[in-house]
């Protein structure tokens, strides 16, 4: 299929799927080997070459890509919560334990532990990471996702997330198309979540409400900087179910995009 919006616009990059599998793609590209590294480099891929990608739980590799794809909490027990929680603020400044925390940076390789050391900074402490942490939707199912351009789904296939790519006046556009039929002014998400997160586990959470809203992102540095090779970083991704795509690209056929005031800017 194609999308309306992403036509009317001309948009560079039209929109792209995420679809659950138990089983591996075999026409798609994928890690080599067991470890998968970030899986944003792969999404951006499907995004800017319209290439199939897919990864799988035998690829994880990193505390925040479990949750995001809906493959448990990624989180053994309340030590790990405790270890991602001190990464996600400010390291070693920010640990409970400093010198246990020490302890384990020192068995990492040194690129690894020194970023470990000086924490990401998603969260301003470790008690507000922990909560955000604890806070994730977690759901436990498939084997694999795969992510293919909108124009290469099959019949019958149904996306668990659409996710859109898009410039300063696309995200205007689908913003306020997005509320043209709300009457309140909180219609877009935008969780301090990892890159993954927003384009998966939190748009999961919002195919289950009766009034979904789509995701914005990606707001982490480290999912943007496998992005950035293929992606312009003036871009963002806005997530969405796929009944909420489906919703806005019939109301996309009576919206701003048919106004006098619209046609000024294209």
């Amino acid at each position: 299929m194609q999308s309306k919006i992403s036509e009317i616009l001309e948009m560079q990059f039209p929109p792209i799927a995420l679809l659950k599998s138990d089983t591996k793609p075999e026409d798609a590209t994928g890690p080599k080997g067991e470890r998968g590294g970030c899986v944003m480099s792969f999404v951006a891929q499907t995004i800017a070459k319209r290439k199939t990608t897919y990864f799988g739980r035998e690829h994880i590799s990193c505390g925040g890509i479990s949750v995001g794809f809906g493959w448990g909490s990624g989180m053994a027990d309340e030590d790990a919560v405790d270890f991602q929680a001190t990464f996600l603020s400010l390291g070693v400044d920010s640990a409970p334990d400093r010198a246990a925390y020490e302890e384990r940076l020192s068995h990492m390789p040194k690129h690894t532990g020194e970023m470990f050391r000086h924490g990401e900074r998603i969260y301003c402490d470790f008690e507000t990471a922990k909560s955000g942490i604890k806070s994730r939707p977690v759901y436990d199912e498939g084997q694999y996702v795969i992510f293919k351009g909108i124009e290469n789904l099959e019949e019958g296939e149904i996306p668990k997330s659409i996710i859109f790519t898009v410039n300063p006046m696309e995200l205007t556009v689908l913003t306020q198309i997005n509320s043209s039929f709300r009457d309140n002014s909180a219609c877009i998400m935008t969780p301090q979540a990892s890159a993954c997160q927003a384009i998966g586990n939190f748009v999961f959470r919002e195919a289950e409400s009766d009034d979904p809203n789509p995701v914005l992102g990606p707001i982490d540095f480290a999912g943007r900087g496998k992005m950035k090779h293929f992606i312009p970083n003036d871009y963002m991704n806005l997530s969405m179910p796929w009944e909420l795509f489906l919703k806005l690209e019939e109301l996309s056929e009576a919206s701003v995009l048919q106004t006098d005031l619209w046609k000024k800017f294209k």
